[in-house]
Order: C-alpha cells, then structure tokens, then sequence
C-alpha cells in the first residue's frame, strides 16, 4: 500500500542540527515536508495540537524527553494526547528501553538509521498502531505479549491523527470531538485505576508508617499518593461523586502533608488515612463487593512485597559475590 504521508505535521526535536538535517531530508523524499524542528524541548513547548506526529531524541539528560512524552499521554501539554511518537536512540541500554515502554511512546529508531528504518516505523504507525491501555502510571501503545492471569485491562481505540491524515479522514471528522470522547474513556479508566492505586500505596505503607521512625520505603510508598490525588481528582467527573470524592481526597492530602512535615502520624492518623483510602477506592470502583476489593488489594500488596524481597535478595547475593581476577 502506498501512503500520501504529505499531509501529515510533524515536529522534530534533536539537539544535533546534523541529525535534523538529515531527517528533515528523509522525510522530505517521502513526501513530508510540514515539518517543524528544534533543537531543544524547551523551544519545542507549547508546540500547537494540529501536530500529527512527533519525532524526538531520548537521549537528552535525565529522560527529559521521555517524561514529555508521558505528559503529552496525561494531557499535560498543549500536544493532542494520541499524537503518534517515535523516539530516537544511540544508545539503546535495557534502561532506556524501560524508560521508553513505560512513556507512552509509538516506536523506536535507533541512530544510525536508514530511510528505510524511518519509512517502516511511520507504516507500521498509520498501519498497525496498537490500541491503548490505561494503569495509573502509563497512557499508552498495548505492549503486552499477553495479559497476566485475572487481570482484566480495557484496550481503547484512540485517534490515530498520522492515520487519519494519510486516508483523507481527517477532513471528514471532527478531530476534536474524537479526541475529547477517547479522553472521556481514559479518564473513566484512570478514576479506576487511581482508586486502586490510592488503597495499594496506603495499605503497602502502613506497615512502616506505624514504627518509629517510619522506614524509608513506607515513606517513599506513601508520599505517592499525593501525585496520584491529584490526577485523580482532575479526572472526575462532575456530580456527586465528584463531591464525595473530594472530600476524602482532601482530608488524605492533609494527613499526608503532616506527615511528610513531621516524618509521623498517630496510630488514629493512620487508620483515618486507611479509611479514606478505602473509601475512595469503594466510590470509583467497578467491583461492588468491599470483601472483594480489600482482597484485590491485600492481594497486590503482598505479592509486591515479594517481589521487592526478591530483587533485594538478588542485590544482596551479587555484591557477596567476589569478583573475578581478570
């Protein structure tokens, strides 16, 4: 199939002015000529939501470029939030590669590569982009081989605008009503999800918080549920349910500012906070039961706790582990 990728608008970041060059000259033999490059994300902020599609370098300091691309998924930039992503690499560490499955990024180029490799990746993009999936941390591409035993995820089909533009669509439906009905679906999963994320991180936490002084990882845990409040509570619904979840929303921020000022909470402090988190949970999510859902939870926290023995486990063997002469 021979796509017109000319209507497509695209947005080029990469430090190296080389490398923008070139690419721009890649796509320009295919037909792409709206493109708009800069050399820095700073420049490229504020960038219009007409973008079809971004193609950025990952290996600016600290991820930068990465978390942009998980702001864009969360609608926390000026980017419409199903804009197709491919990110550019030299160097692809197993690091990297988590840090861009866990982005919400499309596809990966790996630096050298050929007008073939970039032509592929924008077929494969109008062609066979995959469906989203929402958890509370991640909006994004379905990168599942398969889905983990009893765990039900939602795919949701969002706008494909590099799509939409190739096939001529794009002039005969209204993007943004397409656009703002798959962040409707988003925003239901992501109440869920945030319901439960909210009763995990208490429920793991409390453990630690209740000793003196709280161990590290309780507070770590328990700090998180700040940033997942506040997401949650941007993406409620008007109503009652609205209301009622504000109220706990904002008594668990006050408890959780206590303790991130004193490093403490009162035993009745703790249990408070555990009420509300439940009760948060209870208004958002799909499962009636309480038995049930304090049991997902119970669940999830005691298999992450072994996970993290594990891992510790596994660190502490390795540094025991004498190093060979060479």
């Amino acid at each position: 199939m021979s796509l017109d990728l000319s209507k497509i608008q695209t947005l080029l970041v990469d430090a190296d002015l080389n490398t923008r060059r070139i690419l721009r000259a890649m796509l320009a033999r295919m037909g792409m000529d709206k493109v708009t490059d800069h050399a820095t994300l700073a420049e490229a902020a504020g960038s219009p939501a007409t973008i079809d599609l971004v193609i950025l370098d990952a290996d600016q300091a600290d991820g930068a470029a990465l978390r942009w691309i998980h702001a864009i998924r969360h609608g926390l930039t000026t980017l419409n939030p199903f804009v197709g992503a491919i990110v550019m690499t030299w160097n692809p560490t197993q690091q990297m590669l988590i840090r861009f499955a866990s982005s919400g990024a499309d596809d990966i180029l790996v630096k050298p590569y050929s007008p073939k490799q970039v032509q592929e990746r924008l077929v494969n993009l109008v062609e066979n982009r995959k469906k989203f999936v929402v958890t509370s941390d991640y909006i994004g591409p379905d990168r599942r081989r398969a889905p983990r035993e009893g765990q039900v995820i939602q795919l949701i089909d969002v706008p494909n605008p590099p799509r939409l533009k190739c096939t001529g669509e794009f002039d005969r439906v209204n993007i943004h009503e397409l656009t703002a009905q798959a962040a409707r679906v988003i925003d239901a999963e992501k109440v869920v999800r945030h319901g439960f994320q909210v009763a995990f991180l208490v429920e793991f936490a409390l453990p630690g918080l209740s000793t003196q002084p709280p161990e590290k990882r309780a507070m770590d845990h328990a700090l998180r549920v700040t940033s997942v409040l506040e997401d949650l509570e941007r993406r409620l619904p008007p109503g009652d349910l609205r209301v009622e979840a504000t109220n706990h929303i904002r008594r668990m921020e006050t408890l959780l500012g206590i303790l991130k000022t004193r490093h403490t909470l009162p035993p009745h402090e703790l249990e408070q906070l555990r009420q509300d988190a439940h009760a948060l949970m209870g208004l958002t999510s799909r499962v009636d039961d309480a038995e049930k859902r304090m049991n997902e939870v119970l669940a999830a926290v005691a298999g992450y706790r072994t996970r993290l023995d594990q891992l510790t486990l596994a660190k502490n063997a390795a540094d025991a582990t004498p190093a060979t002469a060479g």
